[in-house]
Protein backbone atom coordinates (compact mmCIF):
# COMPACT_ATOMS: atom_id res chain seq x y z
CA UNK A 1 0.00 0.00 0.00
CA UNK A 2 1.53 3.42 -1.05
CA UNK A 3 1.26 6.44 1.98
CA UNK A 4 -2.77 7.13 2.48
CA UNK A 5 -2.47 10.86 2.95
CA UNK A 6 -6.31 10.45 4.64
CA UNK A 7 -5.27 7.86 7.10
CA UNK A 8 -2.60 10.47 7.77
CA UNK A 9 -4.91 12.96 8.29
CA UNK A 10 -7.28 11.62 10.29
CA UNK A 11 -4.33 10.27 13.11
CA UNK A 12 -3.62 14.57 13.30
CA UNK A 13 -5.85 15.02 16.33
CA UNK A 14 -4.80 18.63 17.04
CA UNK A 15 -3.24 21.23 14.58
CA UNK A 16 -4.26 19.33 11.29
CA UNK A 17 -5.69 21.42 8.82
CA UNK A 18 -9.77 22.37 9.32
CA UNK A 19 -11.23 20.86 6.22
CA UNK A 20 -9.84 17.57 7.68
CA UNK A 21 -11.45 17.89 11.14
CA UNK A 22 -15.01 15.74 11.35
CA UNK A 23 -18.01 17.22 11.66
CA UNK A 24 -19.25 13.66 12.80
CA UNK A 25 -17.08 11.33 14.25
CA UNK A 26 -18.76 7.96 15.03
CA UNK A 27 -16.43 5.24 16.04
CA UNK A 28 -15.63 4.35 12.61
CA UNK A 29 -16.50 6.80 10.01
CA UNK A 30 -15.80 10.65 9.85
CA UNK A 31 -17.85 13.01 8.35
CA UNK A 32 -15.24 15.83 7.07
CA UNK A 33 -15.38 18.61 4.51
CA UNK A 34 -14.54 18.05 0.79
CA UNK A 35 -11.98 20.20 -0.94
CA UNK A 36 -12.59 21.44 -4.37
CA UNK A 37 -16.38 21.92 -3.10
CA UNK A 38 -18.01 23.27 -5.89
CA UNK A 39 -20.82 24.34 -3.52
CA UNK A 40 -21.13 24.89 0.18
CA UNK A 41 -22.23 22.11 1.69
CA UNK A 42 -19.96 19.33 -0.03
CA UNK A 43 -18.76 16.63 2.37
CA UNK A 44 -17.35 13.49 2.71
CA UNK A 45 -18.11 9.92 4.65
CA UNK A 46 -14.71 8.33 4.72
CA UNK A 47 -14.29 5.21 7.00
CA UNK A 48 -10.97 5.45 9.55
CA UNK A 49 -10.16 1.98 8.81
CA UNK A 50 -8.24 2.29 5.21
CA UNK A 51 -9.95 0.22 2.05
CA UNK A 52 -9.64 1.94 -1.08
CA UNK A 53 -13.49 1.96 -1.69
CA UNK A 54 -16.95 1.22 -0.04
CA UNK A 55 -16.52 -1.77 -2.29
CA UNK A 56 -13.90 -3.12 -0.19
CA UNK A 57 -15.55 -2.25 3.40
CA UNK A 58 -15.71 -4.78 5.62
CA UNK A 59 -19.65 -6.17 6.00
CA UNK A 60 -19.85 -5.66 9.57
CA UNK A 61 -19.24 -1.71 9.14
CA UNK A 62 -22.05 -1.38 6.32
CA UNK A 63 -24.95 -1.08 8.94
CA UNK A 64 -22.65 1.99 10.82
CA UNK A 65 -21.99 3.31 7.09
CA UNK A 66 -25.78 3.69 6.24
CA UNK A 67 -26.54 5.18 9.31
CA UNK A 68 -23.84 7.89 9.19
CA UNK A 69 -25.48 8.61 5.33
CA UNK A 70 -28.79 9.11 6.51
CA UNK A 71 -27.65 11.18 9.08
CA UNK A 72 -25.65 13.50 7.32
CA UNK A 73 -28.35 13.78 4.56
CA UNK A 74 -30.59 14.65 7.20
CA UNK A 75 -28.58 17.49 8.19
CA UNK A 76 -27.72 18.82 4.47
CA UNK A 77 -31.38 18.58 3.61
CA UNK A 78 -32.42 20.81 6.09
CA UNK A 79 -29.80 23.59 6.44
CA UNK A 80 -29.89 23.83 2.65
CA UNK A 81 -33.70 22.76 1.65
CA UNK A 82 -31.95 20.70 -0.88
CA UNK A 83 -32.00 17.14 -2.38
CA UNK A 84 -28.55 15.47 -1.68
CA UNK A 85 -27.12 13.46 -4.46
CA UNK A 86 -24.49 10.52 -2.91
CA UNK A 87 -22.29 9.51 -5.36
CA UNK A 88 -18.53 7.28 -4.88
CA UNK A 89 -15.71 6.83 -7.56
CA UNK A 90 -14.84 3.34 -6.52
CA UNK A 91 -11.56 2.47 -7.97
CA UNK A 92 -10.52 -1.36 -7.76
CA UNK A 93 -6.94 -0.70 -6.95
CA UNK A 94 -4.50 2.29 -6.13
CA UNK A 95 -3.27 4.87 -9.04
CA UNK A 96 -6.08 4.07 -11.12
CA UNK A 97 -7.97 7.51 -12.55
CA UNK A 98 -11.42 6.49 -10.91
CA UNK A 99 -9.78 7.16 -7.44
CA UNK A 100 -8.77 10.88 -8.55
CA UNK A 101 -5.86 10.78 -6.85
CA UNK A 102 -7.63 9.55 -3.15
CA UNK A 103 -6.98 6.07 -2.84
CA UNK A 104 -9.38 5.99 -0.05
CA UNK A 105 -12.83 4.96 0.24
CA UNK A 106 -14.71 8.60 0.59
CA UNK A 107 -18.48 9.07 -0.30
CA UNK A 108 -19.60 12.58 -1.84
CA UNK A 109 -23.02 14.09 0.13
CA UNK A 110 -23.72 17.09 -2.23
CA UNK A 111 -26.77 19.04 -1.66
CA UNK A 112 -27.90 19.80 -5.04
CA UNK A 113 -31.05 19.44 -7.16
CA UNK A 114 -29.71 18.43 -10.59
CA UNK A 115 -30.42 14.80 -11.96
CA UNK A 116 -27.02 14.53 -12.13
CA UNK A 117 -26.76 11.31 -14.79
CA UNK A 118 -27.40 13.24 -17.82
CA UNK A 119 -24.50 15.46 -16.99
CA UNK A 120 -22.04 12.59 -16.37
CA UNK A 121 -22.89 11.19 -20.06
CA UNK A 122 -20.32 13.04 -21.56
CA UNK A 123 -17.66 12.13 -19.54
CA UNK A 124 -17.70 8.33 -19.80
CA UNK A 125 -17.95 5.81 -22.35
CA UNK A 126 -21.29 5.92 -24.59
CA UNK A 127 -21.75 2.16 -24.69
CA UNK A 128 -21.58 2.44 -20.21
CA UNK A 129 -24.55 0.86 -18.30
CA UNK A 130 -26.29 2.18 -15.03
CA UNK A 131 -27.99 -0.59 -13.17
CA UNK A 132 -29.40 -0.78 -9.88
CA UNK A 133 -26.90 -1.98 -6.97
CA UNK A 134 -26.82 -2.92 -3.22
CA UNK A 135 -23.37 -3.72 -0.80
CA UNK A 136 -23.03 -7.06 -2.05
CA UNK A 137 -22.99 -5.44 -5.89
CA UNK A 138 -19.93 -2.95 -5.00
CA UNK A 139 -18.17 -6.00 -3.14
CA UNK A 140 -18.71 -8.30 -6.36
CA UNK A 141 -16.93 -5.14 -8.38
CA UNK A 142 -13.69 -4.99 -6.52
CA UNK A 143 -13.31 -8.63 -6.12
CA UNK A 144 -13.66 -8.55 -10.15
CA UNK A 145 -10.73 -5.92 -10.11
CA UNK A 146 -13.50 -3.53 -11.94
CA UNK A 147 -13.59 0.17 -11.20
CA UNK A 148 -17.12 1.00 -10.12
CA UNK A 149 -19.13 4.80 -10.47
CA UNK A 150 -21.71 4.91 -7.91
CA UNK A 151 -24.62 7.59 -7.87
CA UNK A 152 -27.55 7.47 -5.17
CA UNK A 153 -29.86 10.64 -6.03
CA UNK A 154 -32.13 11.84 -2.99
CA UNK A 155 -35.06 9.09 -2.44
CA UNK A 156 -34.24 6.92 -5.64
CA UNK A 157 -32.90 3.62 -6.23
CA UNK A 158 -28.62 3.47 -6.23
CA UNK A 159 -26.80 2.62 -9.50
CA UNK A 160 -23.73 1.33 -10.69
CA UNK A 161 -21.78 1.03 -13.57
CA UNK A 162 -18.30 -0.70 -14.34
CA UNK A 163 -15.09 -0.19 -16.59
CA UNK A 164 -11.45 -1.35 -16.00
CA UNK A 165 -10.66 2.66 -15.00
CA UNK A 166 -13.24 5.75 -16.03
CA UNK A 167 -10.15 8.63 -15.58
CA UNK A 168 -10.11 11.29 -12.94
CA UNK A 169 -13.01 13.40 -11.17
CA UNK A 170 -15.77 11.90 -13.78
CA UNK A 171 -18.93 13.29 -10.92
CA UNK A 172 -16.75 16.46 -10.27
CA UNK A 173 -16.85 17.35 -14.21
CA UNK A 174 -20.70 16.73 -14.13
CA UNK A 175 -21.10 18.48 -11.17
CA UNK A 176 -19.02 21.65 -12.74
CA UNK A 177 -20.67 21.39 -16.09
CA UNK A 178 -24.14 21.42 -14.11
CA UNK A 179 -23.12 24.64 -12.55
CA UNK A 180 -21.52 25.78 -15.93
CA UNK A 181 -18.16 26.32 -14.22
CA UNK A 182 -16.68 23.06 -16.70
CA UNK A 183 -12.64 24.18 -16.07
CA UNK A 184 -12.88 24.24 -11.86
CA UNK A 185 -13.71 20.75 -11.67
CA UNK A 186 -10.42 19.63 -10.01
CA UNK A 187 -10.19 19.77 -6.70
CA UNK A 188 -6.59 20.01 -7.00
CA UNK A 189 -6.05 22.91 -8.95
CA UNK A 190 -9.32 24.69 -7.78
CA UNK A 191 -9.36 23.81 -3.91
CA UNK A 192 -12.35 25.91 -3.38
CA UNK A 193 -10.96 27.19 0.02
CA UNK A 194 -13.70 30.01 1.03
CA UNK A 195 -16.30 27.65 0.43
CA UNK A 196 -15.01 25.16 2.29
CA UNK A 197 -14.48 27.21 5.39
CA UNK A 198 -18.60 28.69 4.27
CA UNK A 199 -19.67 24.82 4.69
CA UNK A 200 -17.79 24.35 7.94
CA UNK A 201 -19.51 27.55 9.40
CA UNK A 202 -22.66 26.74 8.53
CA UNK A 203 -22.39 22.70 9.40
CA UNK A 204 -20.40 23.15 12.54
CA UNK A 205 -23.12 24.32 15.00
CA UNK A 206 -25.25 21.50 13.50
CA UNK A 207 -23.58 18.28 13.79
CA UNK A 208 -23.11 16.70 16.57
CA UNK A 209 -19.77 14.94 17.04
CA UNK A 210 -20.56 11.30 18.76
CA UNK A 211 -17.63 8.32 19.59
CA UNK A 212 -20.35 5.73 20.70
CA UNK A 213 -18.65 6.16 24.22
CA UNK A 214 -15.37 6.55 23.50
CA UNK A 215 -13.57 9.67 23.84
CA UNK A 216 -12.66 11.73 20.42
CA UNK A 217 -8.78 11.48 21.32
CA UNK A 218 -8.85 8.16 23.04
CA UNK A 219 -5.47 6.33 21.18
Amino acid sequence: MTKCKICDALKVRVGGEPWNEPLIETRNFVVIPSLGALIEGWVLVVPKEHCISLGALRAELRGEAQEVEERTRAVLRQRYEKPVVAFEHGPSAENHGTGCGVDHAHLHLVPLACDLLPFVEPFVPASLEWRSCNWEDLEQAHAQGLDYLYLRPDGKTALMAVCQDFGSQVFRKAVASFLCVDSEFSWREFPQMERVAQTIGTLSDAFVRQTDGESEHAA
